[in-house]
């Protein structure tokens, strides 16, 4: 028996971070192939507010954080295809205070729209989803959408829409992870990095770049091993103040360091406490905003 929708719901989307993301190549049809692991984080997170519209009012979406319109964003469509799929059309009245920064890589679009589509299925009368239809579903919304449906640690590939989940932990780890005032356009970096390709100006040693710290000692288990980022080469280029805040986290003795996504988020590990307290604060006094999880 379905569940009674409540008058009103107010719900979180958290965010996600990439501890390894390698593009392997680019489709005929210009989609890029991805070898991801996506990890999921608490915070930021986004303020999703749901209660009951008037009869016939459809869906009235309110984000004052983004400047698009409201039936260009994306939860306006996870309602749009769902309706769609199940002939369930609820009158609804959404807000949407955004905590997640635009353009940092996070997911924060795709996080929403996955508790979107979560809370209609689970309050959907009649024809509500399977597991698999919804996930289905989810993937032609956005690559991100299906991890953020489940929210636990995944490796995807194909275009991020493939995948398993991953046992992958960072128990024991303190995480920095720093968002600067840089918004990075997604298409923008994967365009830089088939122009970087095509130009051969990519490293042919990949794991330069990886700014790990360096030591005879570490042994090849070593969870800081995953952290890896095809776009930091050309995104470092372009925005070299983001390799500076790179380079000051790993200042502060982190295991790894390495961007989310397209950027233009970065988040370090740490083995104590100390360490990244110390690194947050230095990062705050650049303006930056900076969130510390335990893990």
């Amino acid at each position: 028996m379905p569940l009674t929708q409540p008058n009103l719901v107010t719900l979180r989307a958290g965010c996600k971070i990439n501890l390894h993301l390698e593009i392997t190549g680019v489709r005929e049809d210009g989609y890029h192939e991805l070898d991801t692991l996506f990890f999921p984080l608490p915070k930021p997170f986004d303020i999703i507010t749901i209660s009951k519209g008037a009869a016939g009012s459809g869906l009235l979406l309110d984000c004052p954080g983004l400047s698009i319109p409201p039936e260009k964003n994306i939860m306006y469509k996870c309602w749009e295809k769902y309706c769609a799929a199940t002939d369930w059309k609820p009158d609804l009245e959404i807000s949407v205070e955004k905590g997640i920064p635009d353009g940092a890589g996070l997911g924060g679009g795709s996080s929403d729209a996955a508790v979107m589509l979560n809370y209609l299925n689970k309050y959907c009368p009649k024809n509500a989803l399977s597991p698999e239809s919804l996930n289905a579903l989810a993937a032609t919304i956005g690559a991100d959408v299906p991890f953020f449906l489940n929210n636990i640690p995944a490796h995807a590939t194909g275009i991020g829409d493939r995948l398993k989940p991953s046992d992958a932990s960072l128990s024991g780890y303190f995480l920095v992870l720093i968002c600067p005032d840089v918004s990075i356009s997604t298409p923008w970096a994967f365009a830089a990095w088939d122009k970087a390709m095509l130009t051969d100006r990519m490293s042919d040693n990949k794991k330069e770049i990886l700014t790990t710290t360096t030591s005879k000692d570490r042994k090849h288990s070593s969870r800081a091993l995953w952290l890896f980022n095809s776009f930091e080469v050309v995104v470092y280029s372009a925005f070299p103040k983001l390799r500076a805040y790179k380079d000051k986290l790993m200042a502060f003795g982190a295991e790894g360091a390495v961007m989310s996504g397209s950027g233009s988020s970065i988040f370090a590990l740490y083995r104590e406490m100390e360490q990244a307290a110390s690194a947050a604060t230095a990062l705050e006094a650049d303006g930056v905003a900076t969130y510390i999880h335990h893990l």
